[in-house]
């Protein structure tokens, strides 16, 4: 499987299904490093409407991923005693949407101007 992947130069392109089994032993998917494109991480060269990567964009992939890894944490807070972890409360998914609408909603124009006429009488209808 090396003498397949030494053919290869840092900077030549390489097909996502075969960068997938060569360089990541197939633990990777197509769909994956895909995946990897859309979050920023993985840069893809497209060519006759087929998708490559290269030895170099792979392990830029790889440095960035071991980044933003290293930034996320497990979500624990370490306390000074030893041994012991407490965890931050989580907002609930409700919340969290309900709290992201009302963002956006705020930050919307208004679309109507205030009514400044006054509101007509109220005619009662006539019953048969």
């Amino acid at each position: 499987m090396h003498a397949v992947l030494d053919e290869f130069g840092p900077d030549d392109p390489i097909p996502l299904a075969q960068a997938a089994k060569l360089l990541f032993r197939g633990a990777l998917t197509k769909s994956a490093l895909r995946t990897e494109h859309r979050k920023g991480n993985l840069e893809i060269i497209r060519i006759a409407n087929k998708d490559f990567v290269t030895k170099n964009g792979i392990n830029r992939m790889k440095e960035k991923c071991l980044r933003n890894g290293a930034q996320q944490g497990s979500g624990s807070d370490q306390t000074q005693e030893r041994g012991s972890s407490k965890t931050e409360a989580s907002v609930s998914p409700r919340i969290a949407a309900r709290l992201k609408l009302k963002q956006l909603r705020d930050g919307l124009p208004t679309t109507s101007q205030p009514s400044t006429a006054q509101s007509a009488a109220v005619v009662p209808l006539r019953s048969r």
